[in-house]
């Protein structure tokens, strides 16, 4: 009998919970918190457990959730009208395509200049310089790391020095960790310096419309600054590693490292680099040239090589990251649907009703917020939700017109990326590099260094905004 009374109770509430939401469905509510807002804050939501819990590949989620609000707005919109979320045409306005423009500009520049085997070059003669100095091996591969976040994007420099450093631990007996996770930790870091490093940087520099150069004088002094702390911190952490280690040249292992490094195609590193030049230089200038987007200039960059060099383009595209470039349009269109729903307007309206006027307040809040959330979910979508909350706060607090609520979200998401192992892209891939290379690295063994090094960074960026600006 208690059986069937549970079984009757339960089938009460089933009754009452579809009666509810029946009601709401046929009942406008005000304020904006209607079925639309509180469907589009669960699909967002749970889009992100998906990323974060690792439920299913980031991309399959974004996809899925831009999906999901199209089909309840078309579908549910046509019986419930409060069901209307976003139309296609409508989110296709929120995309940011200068961000995906650039990235896969970039992409396909860099699928072309990684084939010259200048990284590997490089990195084997900082193996050869060191003579056995286990310190400076680490120090001048994390700094090696961190310059290539800054011009290429800390992802291409993860991909590309992350192997080789695994090979090159092997080779001298130190533990990869030692190399691994200070050169995730310092391509976030280094990727903050330019527009192109990092893509909460790049999605942050496309929305305002920043050149190369204006976003370079903001960021770049406070991510080499960054630097400073986060060297020592590593060569504290590593103290013990780096004592104990001596590099040790087996032969063999030397001789397959330098012929793993080599500059395999000359012309194409002679025609590579003067492209490369040639991009940096209307980076830097492109504030003369009608303010030409980074997009434009990373686009053209790759066509002038493909044209150049006439690889053969089925395979140079399958060398193009597709998957990050779809899940960013996701992501774009599930924050769209959270602004036509009134979401993010009632999230920036708690988080100025905290701050009021107070520009300081503001900035403090705008740093550790992303950057807690960023060890928690993945920076990027956090960043592209987090976005319209500096836009609402710039234009309602006095004295944020400097933008600094912007550089503060772009520092917050950077370095608060550095607190676990899923904060950033860098992260994820260097832990799935690691894995096919035979070495798990954890959640808590990664958070043994980042936490540290992200709670210092970030009071360093929060003490250089609150005085700079």
């Amino acid at each position: 009998m208690k059986r069937y009374g549970l079984y009757g109770l339960v089938s009460v509430g089933i009754v009452g919970l579809i009666g509810g939401i029946w009601w709401l469905l046929a009942h406008p509510t005000e304020g904006g918190f209607g079925p639309s807002f509180f469907i589009s804050t669960g699909i967002f939501l749970l889009v992100f457990a998906a990323i974060s819990l690792r439920w299913m590949h980031e991309t399959a989620a974004a996809l899925l959730g831009a999906a999901a609000v199209w089909l309840v707005h078309y579908i549910g919109g046509t019986f419930f009208p409060n069901l209307h979320i976003i139309d296609f045409e409508e989110s296709m306005a929120f995309v940011d395509w200068n961000v995906i423009w650039l990235i896969m500009g970039m992409m396909i520049f860099m699928a072309m200049f990684s084939e010259t085997g200048a990284i590997n070059w490089v990195a084997f003669r900082i193996f050869r310089l060191a003579k056995g100095n286990a310190w400076l091996l680490m120090m001048s591969l994390v700094i090696l790391t961190g310059v290539l976040s800054t011009f290429l994007n800390n992802l291409t420099a993860i991909l590309l020095l992350v192997p080789l450093s695994i090979e090159i631990a092997q080779t001298v007996g130190i533990h990869p960790f030692t190399f691994v996770i200070p050169e995730v930790l310092a391509s976030n870091i280094g990727g903050a310096a330019t527009i192109i490093g990092d893509p909460p940087g790049t999605i942050v520099g496309s929305h305002l419309g920043l050149s190369f150069g204006e976003y370079l004088v903001n960021m770049a002094p406070i991510a080499i600054l960054s630097m400073v702390p986060f060297l020592i911190i590593i060569g504290w952490l590593y103290r013990r590693e780096l004592a104990g280690a001596k590099v040790q040249f087996s032969p063999t292992l030397v001789v397959r490292l330098e012929a793993d490094a080599l500059i395999t195609d000359v012309p194409l590193l002679r025609k590579a680099g003067l492209v490369g030049l040639l991009m940096m230089i209307l980076f830097l200038t492109g504030d003369y040239f009608g303010g030409m987007p980074p997009a434009v200039i990373a686009l053209s960059g790759a066509a002038i090589l493909v044209a150049w060099v006439r690889p053969d383009m089925h395979r140079m595209l399958r060398e193009v990251d597709w998957t990050t470039l779809i899940f960013f349009i996701g992501i774009f269109v599930l924050v769209g649907g959270l602004e036509a729903t009134g979401v993010i307007a009632w999230i920036a309206g708690i988080i100025g009703d905290l701050a009021g006027d107070n520009l300081s307040l503001a900035t403090v809040l705008m740093v550790w917020l992303p950057g807690f959330a960023s060890g928690i979910v993945d920076n990027i979508p956090f960043t592209v939700a987090a976005l319209p909350v500096s836009d609402f706060l710039t234009a309602m607090i006095p004295g944020a017109e400097n933008m600094v609520l912007y550089w503060a979200l772009i520092l917050g998401a950077d370095l608060g990326g550095n607190s676990t192992i899923i904060g950033s892209a860098p992260n994820i891939v260097a832990v799935g590099l690691l894995g096919q290379a035979g070495y798990r690295l954890g959640f808590g063994r990664f958070m043994r260094d980042g936490v540290p090094v992200t709670i210092v960074t970030l009071l360093l960026a929060t003490v250089w905004l609150l005085v700079r600006y």
